[in-house]
């Protein structure tokens, strides 16, 4: 890995419209728009390729609020693109931050701010100016922690997000082939400006300090970012061959996935992909943000053959000759250090626990909670009809209006005659355990 790897390409308005036209981009366009470098290239390209195609190009930029000088930025990232005959909106997160896992909260405020402006305005994409730089960088931070294929695997090219309860967007980086230096050469000669965010040059975050690390590894022509990019997308097509191995794996272990959102199989075996399988349906069912490390979720199966065993959030049993996946229920209830998950209004569509996106269909005054550890009485005799774990019950959402339970949205056997409406309930463990469509929880 080193100086014989590929070169990226010439960066040029034709090379973009290209990529946009391979990938069969919409006639309607969402720009994130920073005011930097990479994110000025990309607004410059797309009124390039607007001009050229008459599509519709929107920009976005988000002030977080955290950092001195952000609105002036946004002020200029809007005047560069009205410069560039492209509308632009400024989006503001609002609201309290939190005390910790600031960035991560900060991320996800800024996808979920422009999925759903992007929709608002119609757009059928979003576009990111993520760079090679970006993906080598990437790729280097989570080789330092470790990770396997899939956390090495490249970012894609066209990928689907969502924010809550929303429906997909296609998010799109079309300027993964390129350098962050031939972006900085593209922009002198189109003599574009923009704005450098001082935190890039802030040592005390990781991304800083990888960076450096990789110009001075690049500059003795041991590692460039060709080359990691590169191997980001072998991984990335490895990846893809191995999660179609572990569909197949499910398949044959009798592997049934529940209408109420759990999982089970016939029988567990040691095969090859068994770990990276059990990751995979832990995530999917126990609603955390990412899956657990393949070896302990392999550890958890193999304890809960002969008894029960829980991890990141899921409950994993033996019950009547079928190994099961459930949601844990002090996980939604409470426990020591984790306090019960609260009640939510439902006015619209929520998504719930990260496992259901619940809809009141024209139904007012509703209030969604757990179960609980009650739910079979609550439910009555038609709890007999259950077709899962007891246990599974306590974890499912429950309609209240009023302090009365009236229905359970993932149980189509409990309505009660007191909705004159249709809510709705669409689990999401299938999508989870795909892996196809990163959806954000809301802010």
């Amino acid at each position: 890995m080193g100086a014989d790897a590929p070169a990226s390409p010439d960066i040029s308005p034709e090379a973009f419209a290209a990529i946009l036209t391979s990938a069969h981009a919409p006639g309607v366009l969402a720009l994130a728009v920073s005011g930097g470098r990479d994110s000025m290239a990309l607004a410059r390209l797309c009124a390039a390729y607007a001009a050229s195609t008459g599509a519709a190009i929107h920009a976005f930029t988000v002030d977080h609020g955290l950092r001195e000088g952000a609105a002036a930025e946004a002020a200029k990232a809007k005047a560069w693109c009205e410069a560039l005959s492209i509308p632009h909106q400024t989006l503001r997160w609002s609201g309290a931050k939190p005390a910790t896992g600031l960035q991560a909260a900060a991320r996800a405020a800024r996808y979920q701010l422009l999925i759903t402006a992007a929709h608002a305005c119609g757009a059928g994409a979003l576009l990111t100016a993520h760079t090679q730089d970006d993906q080598a960088e990437t790729m280097f931070m989570r080789l330092a922690r470790g990770a396997g294929s899939r956390g090495l695997s490249a970012m894609r090219a066209d990928s689907l997000i969502a924010s809550g309860a929303g429906a997909p967007l296609r998010l799109l980086r079309p300027l993964l082939a390129y350098s962050r230096a031939q972006i900085t050469s593209y922009l002198a000669s189109v003599d574009q400006d923009f704005v450098d965010d001082p935190s890039n040059l802030d040592d005390r975050f990781e991304r800083v300090r990888v960076r450096a690390l990789l110009a001075a590894l690049a500059e003795q022509s041991l590692l460039t970012g060709d080359a990691l990019a590169a191997s980001a997308q072998k991984l990335a097509d490895a990846d893809m061959t191995a999660r179609r191995c572990e569909k197949e794996l499910f398949a044959k272990l009798g592997g049934s996935f529940h209408g109420w959102g759990g999982v089970s199989l016939d029988r567990w075996g040691d095969d090859a992909g068994a770990a990276s399988l059990a990751a995979r349906l832990i995530h999917a069912v126990g609603g955390g943000d990412y899956a657990p490390d393949p070896n302990a979720a392999r550890n958890a199966v193999a304890q809960a053959e002969s008894g029960a065993a829980t991890l990141a959030g899921t409950l994993v049993k033996r019950w009547r000759d079928r190994l099961w996946f459930l949601r844990e229920p002090s996980a939604l209830l409470g426990r020591v250090g984790v306090a019960p998950l609260s009640p939510a209004p439902l006015d619209g569509p929520l998504l719930w626990d990260r496992r259901f996106i619940l809809d009141p269909g024209g139904e007012t005054g509703l209030v969604v909670e757990p179960l609980g550890a009650d739910a079979a009485a609550r439910i009555g005799p038609a709890a007999a009809r259950f077709q899962g774990p007891p246990e599974a019950l306590s974890a499912l959402p429950g309609l209240w209006r009023q302090g009365v339970l009236i229905a359970a949205p993932a149980l189509p056997f409990m309505g009660r005659k007191e909705l004159s409406g249709r809510p709705g309930c669409r689990v999401l463990t299938i999508e989870r355990f795909d892996g196809e469509i990163l959806r954000f929880a809301s802010i």
